[in-house]
């Protein structure tokens, strides 16, 4: 019988793990957070913000919340087809009465909009930072997958909020989404659509048309290529929309890499 030698099982697991390395995007830069991984169970923690001239009215809560629930039904369908399974909880902060800033700065797209909408959130409702909250959080629903979903009462485009390895843990580790009533021009936002597109970003997807990080080329590839991809586009209805193949990988349900997936890498991720 051939003998094996240390060396030689040394080589080979080395080799395996080089091979496994490039099956998957690698995550570390943001699989860090609240959100770790879109599966198993995802907590929802939802608030209401508002400015003191514009209160919420309970049927608009109702409706946007309803709006929740219909994105989280699709993100587990979309990852039922990939052998991922998700339960998502759901948690009301301030018993879901309007939490009041004097201010809520829209988002305009730029990539310069505030990010620490989460942090201050959780210090109006009585928490140090974020990675207290984080604790105290984790300890009652035991759960490593947290995202604050923020309902702002004003007009912006919706976007993410990360957090990466060397940033204040204290100030951004508790991870989280704004998603505004209306856009800047006040037409309505297609809500579970826009939720599903801005959580797919805090667990890693990259934006499939163009924006300040990425570019019209790769846009009209994706339109070829993921035509229907939720990161490419959103719709009212949510059901027309769909994770592909690259979408998939990136936030580690499809372990299949492909040599056009790197191509697409926006320049706000290299």
């Amino acid at each position: 019988m051939k003998r094996v030698t240390v060396l030689q099982v040394v080589s080979l697991l080395i080799l395996s793990t080089l091979i496994s390395s490039l099956q998957a995007q690698n995550r570390d830069r943001w699989k860090a957070g609240s959100a770790y991984d879109l599966s198993g169970n995802v907590l929802f923690l939802t608030c209401y913000i508002s400015p003191p001239d514009n209160i919420w009215k309970k049927v608009e809560k109702d409706e946007m919340f309803n709006k929740l629930l219909e994105a989280e039904l699709w993100l587990s369908t979309q990852a039922s087809q990939f052998g991922v399974e998700i339960d998502f909880d759901n948690e009301l902060l301030n018993n879901g009465e309007d939490i009041i800033f004097d201010t809520i700065e829209p988002g305009l797209g730029t990539g310069k909009e505030r990010v620490d909408w989460v942090s201050r959130i959780l210090k109006k409702l009585g928490y140090r930072n974020a990675k207290q909250a984080y604790r105290k959080i984790n300890r009652k629903y035991n759960t490593d997958n947290i995202v604050v979903i923020i309902m702002a009462n004003g007009v912006g485009r919706p976007y993410s909020m990360r957090y990466a390895k060397g940033l204040n843990k204290k100030k951004y580790f508790m991870e989280g989404a704004i998603v505004y009533n209306r856009y800047p021009n006040m037409a309505p936002i297609p809500v579970p659509a826009v939720v599903a597109h801005e959580l797919l970003h805090i667990y890693g997807a990259w934006d499939l048309y163009a924006t300040y990080a990425q570019t019209k080329e790769r846009q009209q590839k994706a339109h070829e290529l993921y035509p229907n991809d939720i990161m490419l586009r959103v719709d009212h209805n949510i059901n027309s929309l769909s994770i592909g193949s690259l979408t998939a990988w990136l936030i580690g349900w499809n372990k299949n890499q492909e040599d056009i997936f790197e191509w697409f890498r926006p320049s706000d991720f290299r």
